[in-house]
């Protein structure tokens, strides 16, 4: 009887598709592919039911088998077991970190991926500003995760990694929820959702979050600028207030205050939100919108340092805060965020001092991030985790405490680096002259005081940068004398290793962790030995830094080759970043919108 009506709700449909045109031929189409599988399953006896949902031996091609075993009490469903010989490795998240590792990760390797994250595409995140104010359109800068996953015989998971059992090796997960349910009713309305991942390694890459240094006002306040549906809202609210302040009988204070912008924070992320609004509201709103509305736009942006892009090199800093000042957008710098009220930030000069509010109308908090709560939950559980900030790694970016058994990238982890205070006899003997007796030298010279460092490079390679300063530093620490002694160097070494920070928090660290930790999985080929005890490096080569400030102009640090400013920078700046895309497609379609939004503008329209 099924059978029947599924054929008889077929040739309706051909029937209705007769005297449609093409495009709604196509829509029937595929409303007749649905209902043929709805009807199809639905003759599937109820005990056999399991067999089509749960997942398939993929074939010898792609030489993966998913065993999934349903147990009968909700909550223990577990993937237990991987094709013999392989490794079951579960990387959890969909970042610069994880994108990396599996796509550098060699497909016909012994290894069992599975990939767990809540969002199921990779963001590339340097075009985020222009996603938010149009210049790049956001689908341009996504790629569904399932098209790397798929194309090498991997699974992924769309859900929330909640904790990890060190001892047990498995990671407890809760598929990600689309009702916006608070945490607590989902774990009782939706607990047939949670699973258990086995693993014989975990590759966590989950990024941070944003970090508010427990300044009161933030949360309630303040837009955070990290995810794609934080530019999806910027766009959305920027447009708003310029339409809301077109409407007649608007008074002019609050027009003021609908066009008043502040941004937090003056790293890479806030300057370049801040140079495309600048874009979109000179190139694009200034065009469309009545022109007086030009008078009541302000734009600002605060930062605790005396320049903004502090972390660049001097030049770069000094000429990307002339530059706004130049294009009237304000800087606030030097100024330590008190509060955040509501239409007001409160701010204060470093010292304390000369408090005062600066009024918006909307604030975006670009400034800081923290440690992913479920890392927190990782840390507690291992030994050896001194730093509470991130997951501390070894140099082959194993976790601490893990017995090599769990791997961390990106944000939320720290490569821990030696400390040369610990071999500064051992390094100062090297250099020092000694007799036969063993009787040394008490004193070194510059040019020993150098050969002294050399002798630490491999073992410690921050060495290097005293090194190279040695001849500007030397006096200052030997009190204007030509000589050192073993005291003065002990000094010294204190104080470089005093200035030993993490690797930055950006894209380019996570990219090349994940392509050098996939690099070191295909040599191993899957001997544990050799993963939870190779004597390797990550070594980070810094390939340059990127920033657009605005008017189609940028700044760039190139290592070995010079620094750009300007439209020039502009240029390399547009380029690189279309060419850096993960996929082809998201090339042409990131290029296509850079063509697009140079003949004719930005989108200014409103859909969501």
């Amino acid at each position: 009887a099924r059978a029947t009506r599924t054929a008889t709700h077929v040739a309706r449909l051909e029937f209705v598709a007769l005297a449609m045109p093409f495009a709604s031929v196509q829509a029937c189409a595929r409303a007749l592919s649905v209902a043929v599988r709805c009807k199809t399953a639905s003759l599937v006896p109820r005990r056999s039911r399991a067999a089509v949902t749960a997942p398939a031996t993929t074939g010898a091609r792609r030489g993966v088998m998913t065993e999934a075993v349903i147990a009968d009490d909700v909550g223990e469903a577990r993937v237990t077991a991987a094709a013999p010989g392989k490794r079951r490795v579960v990387v959890l998240g969909s970042g610069w970190g994880a994108i990396s590792f599996v796509k550098s990760l060699d497909a016909s390797g012994p290894y069992d991926v599975t990939l767990v994250s809540p969002r199921n595409y990779f963001l590339y995140t340097p075009l985020l500003p222009g996603a938010a104010t149009g210049a790049v359109e956001d689908r341009s800068i996504v790629e569904p995760i399932r098209r790397p996953i798929a194309s090498k015989g991997y699974r992924y998971f769309e859900a929330n990694a909640l904790s990890v059992d060190v001892a047990k090796r498995t990671v407890r997960c809760r598929g990600s929820d689309h009702t916006f349910q608070d945490e607590e009713d989902l774990a009782k309305s939706q607990a047939w959702k949670e699973f258990d991942l086995e693993y014989d390694y975990l590759v966590t890459a989950v990024g941070a979050v944003p970090n508010t240094f427990g300044v009161p006002g933030v949360q309630e306040h303040c837009m955070f600028f990290k995810e794609i549906n934080d530019a999806a809202r910027f766009r959305r609210e920027v447009n708003e207030r310029f339409e809301c302040a077109t409407l007649p009988g608007v008074p002019k204070e609050r027009i003021q205050q609908l066009l008043r912008f502040v941004v937090i924070g003056a790293g890479p992320t806030g300057v370049e939100l801040a140079a495309e609004l600048y874009d979109y509201v000179y190139q694009d709103v200034a065009k469309t919108f009545p022109r007086r509305l030009l008078e009541d736009v302000s734009i600002e942006i605060i930062d605790l340092q005396e320049k903004i892009l502090s972390a660049y090199d001097r030049r770069i800093a000094e000429y990307a805060t002339d530059f706004f000042q130049r294009a009237n957008i304000k800087c606030l710098l030097g100024a330590a965020v008190k509060e955040v009220k509501d239409g007001a930030v409160v701010i204060s000069d470093r010292d304390g001092s000369n408090v005062r509010e600066v009024p918006f109308g909307l604030a975006v908090w670009c400034t800081g991030i923290k440690l992913n709560p479920f890392c927190e939950k990782l840390i507690e559980s291992l030994p050896q985790q001194e730093n509470k900030r991130s997951l501390l790694t070894d140099k082959n970016l194993r976790v601490k405490g893990s017995d090599g058994t769990i791997f961390a990238l990106g944000d939320c982890a720290t490569i821990e680096r030696p400390r040369s205070l610990a071999k500064a006899e051992e390094l100062y003997r090297e250099a020092a002259r000694c007799t036969p007796e063993g009787d040394c030298e008490i004193d070194l010279s510059k040019d020993g005081v150098k050969k002294a460092l050399k002798y630490g490079f491999d073992e410690f390679p921050h060495l290097e940068e005293i090194y190279n300063r040695v001849d500007d530093v030397f006096t200052t620490f030997t009190g204007g004398s030509d000589r050192m002694s073993f005291p003065e160097f002990r000094v010294m070494l204190e104080d470089v290793d005093k200035g030993l920070r993490a690797l930055p928090a950006t894209a380019q660290v996570a990219k090349q962790e994940g392509q050098y930790l996939a690099q070191y999985f295909n040599t191993c080929a899957g001997d544990d030995d050799k993963i939870k005890q190779g004597d390797a490096r990550f070594d980070y080569v810094h390939k340059g830094s990127l920033a657009y400030i605005g008017k189609d102009a940028a700044v760039a640090d190139i290592p070995g080759f010079a620094i750009v400013k300007g439209f020039a920078a502009g240029l390399i700046w547009k380029s690189f970043e279309t060419v850096s895309q993960v996929s082809p497609r998201n090339v042409l379609l990131v290029a296509a919108d850079m063509i697009r939004t140079k003949i004719f503008g930005r989108d200014i329209s409103r859909i969501n």
